[in-house]
């Protein structure tokens, strides 16, 4: 079997790169590969390249759909080349000696790199335990950098927190202890396993709980925090990768954060030397009682300390620090590169004189200002359209940072390795390739010459958004990944107020990236789409809420806070999650899209006619559960989306339509009671429960914009339309995987809706009703099923109308945006770039001047 897979190795930051470890997921053909004995990798030499392989997912008949490739690069400073991946079941890949070696016992998890060896301890959370460092010239003699056992000290994580305050006066709050809870505390909740193991790639995860350091006669087991610590290790290589991941289960009302922090252990002897990035490299002396503290508070402001004692230096100061400290004594150093200091502050890197290693702070402002994790208010505003009250418990936050370790004479070498893993070569797929994959449903590779029309709509549209967050400056620990969700013509500014603040879980504007990315190869669409999908995994997410678990898995909606708004099937959009795991196999997003296929299999419903459907809340779970169970497999999953599917089905109304809150009980598929006079799902349920009155008439006026006329019972039309687009992928996945007929009937009389049923291929009506664009997206698969050229017709129709809602202005608030929403940069990308494939395969054009979009003859 011939199968050649060209993944593209760019080296963009002039560094020479030799052995660099690099993992990336690759798509297979249905049918092709059904085992992965026979997969190697190559060189651009042809030479046979060491790799691991691991199966991601499968496409319904057993074959391998996705598959990770972890391998070792040779790439010069600024070149551009290509490794491939080839199969051949008769000749598998030969073995190679370069391996990672596991051992386990019942007291630790040891692994052998070649030049480094540690231990991670099974009885208590230390980080690493034990580490040695092998002379590379010499296998037989290592050097000792740590050992817990001799030096009486661990590694650590924690979370110092305050519950408590005062406002002046005899006004005095006092929840708690406050404090700080430690990992180490908890080792009754402390597990570690051997998460992956391979020859070039292994890791090691941690869990536990993080427990309050109350002395005295106080009690233990007060656990506010959960963690989960990921520590990958790569054969051949004396650095590692470090994923932390720290879940808030305290009562944001009460408790605040002072700082999240994990130190990594060594022991130095003799004269401690440091160096950082600063403003330059720096580096110098310590004396015992001396730390180096630098500090990234803003992500244009970074302090460097110098302490003694309750002496405090600045010494140096600038915009942004690139992130990386080392410190060593006469003999061994180890130094810590922090991902995205600036983006993600107010975070910082500190070591002292006394030689025992190196803080993490993961977040501390030297302002002293907390975290808060409460809501915004208390009250709900129904008057802006606010749903159910909810806060920060459960959400979230990664940080991801890389350790070396290395002998005093190498300091400048570790020194260049930390700079080359902060700015590592990048692995691309072949664009070609993954669209002849169908990757995310199918889309064209980027064609300027082709359909330079639609080219300048996506790329602009994109630039547009990460131009956005650059001129709005949305970085932070939290905000860092999200962007605001909806402008106001009025005020020339992001609205920021009720349900309209932080886009959160509005459609997925992620998912929008990642398709551009797949489209174009380039790097700084991965980069955007990596920040995003990972603030939309932690902190857009319940992670943990001990009294009401049914919103583990489900995301928070848009509103002021990233969780302001209680999680809800309509508003969690995991595609982009998909998009990510399948890229890099990466096992914290596993992780979280099982947490959301549990919270989609909690979905239920009644039939009883007082009670309605969300009709974009089934169907994001239909979605949801389609995904997870192409991902694990599980059949229980599947069975529980052909149940969904099936409720869905017999709620479709007769003209191909549903409407947005409906029933399948009753003969007009509505239920009893007038389903509006709220705004959203949790409101409408709490008033179908008769826990909640209904809007006021003030209320309802105040939200504005076209609820100017009270209309309680609104006409049956108008109940149906933009929700049914959310349905439309499900319904097309489920087809995907099953080819069966009757899903295929449900989706092409619902596409015939909107194409304006019963005088079909009204282009008006479907102009009217695109939302965004997504509807190209369904008259493309349409046409897929009937072969029924108008449905395409009226996609270019489509197209033609978006060319037009384009801003072409110049000014860089608005430039490229169309509607001013990062929703219709989702709804667009879910359908354009699919509908130009179709396109390409039917030889059909655009139909729109480059110039100025006016239609023009085909």
């Amino acid at each position: 079997m011939n199968l050649s897979i060209p993944l593209i190795v760019t080296e963009s930051n002039g560094l020479s790169r030799f052995r660099y470890p690099l993992t990336r997921g690759a798509p297979l053909p249905q049918g092709v590969i059904f085992e992965i004995v026979g997969l190697r990798m190559s060189a651009p030499d042809g030479a046979n390249v060491p790799a691991q392989f691991r199966v991601l997912s499968r496409w319904p008949d057993g074959s391998v759909k996705w598959v990770l490739i972890d391998f070792q690069v040779d790439v010069a400073a600024g070149a551009t080349i290509v490794y491939t991946m080839s199969y051949n079941e008769q000749h598998p890949a030969p073995l190679t000696a370069l391996t990672i070696n596991l051992e386990e016992s019942d007291e630790y998890i040891a692994v052998d790199t070649g030049p480094l060896t540690f231990r991670i301890g099974r009885k208590r959370y230390g980080l690493i335990d034990q580490i040695g460092l092998r002379n590379r010239e010499s296998d037989s003699e290592e050097y000792t950098v740590y050992d817990a056992r001799e030096n009486g000290r661990q590694g650590d994580a924690w979370v110092g927190i305050t519950e408590g305050g005062t406002s002046g006066g005899t006004q005095r709050q006092l929840y708690g202890m406050g404090g700080v809870c430690r990992a180490s505390l908890a080792s009754d909740a402390y597990s570690v396993c051997i998460e992956e193991a391979g020859p070039l790639r292994a890791v090691i995860r941690c869990d536990g709980a993080c427990e309050a350091d109350i002395p005295m006669h106080h009690y233990a087991g007060y656990r506010p925090f959960r963690y989960t610590t990921r520590i990958y290790a790569y054969a051949g290589q004396a650095h590692l990768r470090v994923l932390h991941t720290v879940v808030m289960a305290c009562n944001p009302r009460e408790t605040e954060i002072d700082e999240i922090a994990i130190h990594i252990p060594v022991a130095l002897n003799g004269t401690v030397r440091y160096a950082l990035s600063s403003t330059r490299p720096m580096d110098g002396t310590l004396a015992p009682d001396e730390t180096i503290h630098l500090a990234q508070f803003a992500d244009n402001h970074f302090r460097l300390y110098r302490n003694r004692g309750a002496e405090q230096r600045v010494i140096s100061e600038g915009e942004r620090t690139e992130g990386w400290l080392t410190v060593d004594g006469d003999e061994v150093g180890v130094g810590v590169a922090l991902r995205d200091m600036a983006e993600e502050f107010p975070c910082a890197l500190e070591t002292s004189g006394s030689g025992d290693g190196l803080t993490v702070y993961l977040w501390r402002d030297p302002s002293g200002r907390r975290l808060n994790l409460a809501r915004y208010a208390e009250g709900v505003a129904w008057h802006e359209g606010e749903g159910v009250y909810s806060d920060g418990t459960g959400t979230a936050k990664t940080r991801e940072f890389f350790v070396t370790f290395y002998r005093s004479e190498k300091r400048t070498q570790a020194i260049e390795q930390l700079h080359g893993l902060l700015n590592p070569p990048h692995a691309a797929l072949d664009p070609t390739w993954a669209a002849d994959c169908e990757v995310t449903g199918g889309f064209m590779p980027r064609a300027s010459d082709r359909f330079p029309a639609s080219e300048r709509l996506m790329t602009d549209f994109v630039d547009w958004m990460a131009r956005c967050i650059e001129l709005g400056r949305w970085y932070g620990f939290l905000d860092r990944g999200d962007v605001l969700a909806q402008w106001d013509e009025v005020d020339e500014d992001w609205r920021f107020r009720g349900r309209w603040g932080w886009c959160n879980s509005e459609w997925d504007p992620r998912h929008s990236v990642w398709i551009q990315y797949l489209r174009t190869g380039e790097v700084k669409y991965f980069r955007l789409g990596e920040a995003m999908t990972r603030h939309s995994m932690d902190v857009d997410t319940c992670h943990h809420n001990a009294i009401r678990p049914y919103m583990v898995g489900g995301c928070f909606r848009h509103s002021i806070d990233h969780f302001s708004d209680e999680p809800c099937a309509s508003h969690t959009f995991i595609d982009n999650w998909v998009d990510y795991y399948y890229l890099t196999g990466d096992l914290r997003t596993y992780d979280v899209l099982q947490e959301a296929g549990a919270f989609f299999m909690r979905y239920r419903w009644t039939e009883d006619p007082a009670y309605s459907f969300s009709l974009r809340s089934i169907a994001n779970v239909l979605r949801g559960l389609l995904h997870v169970y192409e991902i694990n497999g599980d059949i229980r999953v599947m069975n529980r989306a052909e149940e969904v599917y099936e409720a869905i089905a017999r709620g479709q109304n007769e003209d191909g339509s549903w409407h947005k809150r409906f029933q399948i009980s009753t003969p007009d598929k509505l239920p009893d009671q007038a389903p509006y006079g709220m705004a959203t799902e949790g409101t409408t349920l709490a008033v179908e429960m008769g826990t909640a009155e209904p809007f006021t008439d003030e209320e309802f006026h105040a939200l504005g914009g076209r609820f100017k006329e009270l209309i309680r019972v609104l006409p049956r039309d108008e109940q149906k339309g933009y929700q049914t687009h959310y349905l439309m992928l499900g319904l097309e996945l489920l087809h995907r995987l099953t080819g069966r007929k009757d899903v295929a009937d449900v989706y092409r009389r619902a596409t015939d809706w909107f194409c304006g049923y019963p005088n079909l291929f009204d282009t008006q009506f479907a102009l009217q009703e695109h939302y965004g664009g997504i509807l190209c997206r369904h008259v493309a698969y349409a046409y897929r099923l009937t072969g029924d050229r108008r449905y395409l017709e009226t996609g270019r129709e489509i197209l033609r109308l978006l060319v037009h809602m384009q801003d072409r202005s110049g000014d860089p608030k608005r430039h490229g945006a169309i509607g001013m929403s990062p929703t219709y940069l989702s709804l667009l990308f879910f359908g354009v770039p699919f509908m130009l494939q179709v396109f390409n395969e039917t030889e059909m054009e655009e139909g729109i001047d480059f110039a100025d979009g006016r239609q023009v003859s085909t």
